[in-house]
């Protein structure tokens, strides 16, 4: 099994880490640090959460703090509201410290991954980042939602997400025609106004280098459909990102008035030497109906599907060229490990990595009927088309499972080692 020789592997690793010299022993070997040895706020880690949040995150190893800021979001500050939002000054910045993650198998997994001081919402799951080489991902603070509604329109469950997975980058592109391509694209959003119904984002985009651009479906409100789901991508003021407004969603809205109102916003990451695309939505809503004098009034407005998706270039795979061990974090908001060895791949918790029953295990087949699709079925399933894909770049891997159609499952990781 996949996951005995992570573990296998990594506790290998732990010893050569641990060996010293002297006695006559050979040197110990030079271990190669799997992230930088120091980074500070200087570098600006830019991405997009599963929240369908647009945030800039920065880190000081050496001070042990870090610095959160949130650009655009549709998560409310408080429960029982819906505005502000956590983009709204003096909200959208959190600062405090951050504590050396000990809990992984290895020092140098250990040593390029932080627990978040007083970010999480839950005492037992600590809010996480693991940082790479030019890459973060891991958690960002969660928040407790709710709202009683309108006339009976947008109400919102009161829910508690303890913290909300993301993925961010030191460096990203700023060229439409640099981006200019066709992708293929998976993704995860939820509505909140719908009892948190979770959507599964599957279909494929091309981008043009004047920002125009067209998304195809393959589920969703407009499956089997083209168009352009929202304006042309233009850059944002506040971040070396791309926006479009009015950007549609997978399902019809709650309650909107004259088309879709929530963003759509484009984060374009450089490793190495790739680029890796991710599309956020940001959901919007307004419960006023009060209008200026002599306009008409205002209706409440309920378009919060919200959520993250990867694009990645169409481009065929080959088989065994992806091999590695790749971390994030699922849409179960649980951390992952995924193990991939050619033709199999095995999802972990890379905190309990023994424990086969937190194991997944996946074959993948890599004929690709779409160049860079690599199709994906639980080992253990029946037989039957396989319900997962897998898209890859630039050391990234995006996964959809679609095999339960009502509870899809997304996970979006990162290149280790």
């Amino acid at each position: 099994m996949i996951y005995r020789h992570l573990l296998s592997t990594a506790l290998a690793a732990f010893v050569l880490c641990a060996c010293g010299g002297g006695g006559g022993d050979p040197p110990a070997p030079v271990v190669t640090r799997l992230c930088p040895q120091a980074v500070d706020y200087t570098t600006v880690f830019t991405g997009g959460a599963g929240s369908g949040e647009l945030v800039q995150v920065q880190l000081d190893t050496t001070a042990m703090t870090y610095k959160i800021t949130y650009l655009a979001s549709p998560v409310p500050v408080a429960k029982g509201t819906v505005l502000p939002t956590r983009s709204s000054a003096p909200n959208n910045v959190v600062t405090s410290t951050m504590t050396q993650e000990t809990l992984l198998p290895t020092t140098k997994l250990n040593q390029c991954a932080f627990r978040l001081d007083n970010a999480s919402l839950d005492a037992t799951r600590p809010t996480r980042v693991f940082l790479g080489e030019g890459v973060l991902g891991g958690t960002i603070p969660g928040a407790e939602i709710s709202f009683a509604g309108v006339a009976g329109v947008g109400i919102v469950p009161d829910t508690t997400f303890p913290y909300y997975p993301f993925i961010a980058f030191a460096q990203t592109s700023t060229s439409l025609a640099e981006i200019a391509g066709k992708y293929s694209m998976l993704g995860y959003h939820k509505v909140p106004s719908q009892n948190f119904a979770p959507v599964a984002v599957d279909g494929s985009v091309t981008i043009n280098a004047d920002g125009s651009f067209t998304e195809c479906d393959n589920t969703g409100l407009y499956a089997g459909q083209c168009r352009q789901s929202g304006t042309n991508f233009a850059p944002r003021a506040d971040s070396p990102t791309f926006e479009t407004d009015r950007f549609t969603g997978q399902v019809a809205p709650t309650q909107a008035v004259n088309g879709p109102q929530a963003q759509g916003v484009l984060i374009v990451g450089k490793l190495g030497g790739q680029l890796v695309p991710i599309l956020i939505r940001i959901g919007a809503a307004d419960p006023s109906i009060v209008s200026p004098p002599g306009s008409p009034p205002k209706t409440p407005l309920a378009d919060n599907e919200s959520g993250i998706a990867m694009l990645a270039p169409r481009a065929n795979i080959a088989a065994g060229s992806q091999n590695g061990e790749y971390v994030g974090v699922d849409s179960n908001f649980a951390y992952r490990t995924t193990a991939l060895m050619s033709a199999q791949a095995t999802m972990l918790d890379p905190f309990n990595a023994s424990l086969a029953s937190l194991a997944t295990s996946l074959d993948l087949d890599y004929t690709q009927a779409l160049p860079g699709l690599v199709k994906a079925k639980a080992t253990s399933a029946a037989s039957g088309a396989p319900a997962g894909k897998m898209i890859f770049s630039g050391g990234a891997i995006g996964y959809l499972d679609t095999s339960n159609a009502s509870a899809p499952y997304f996970a979006i990781s990162a290149f280790v080692q």
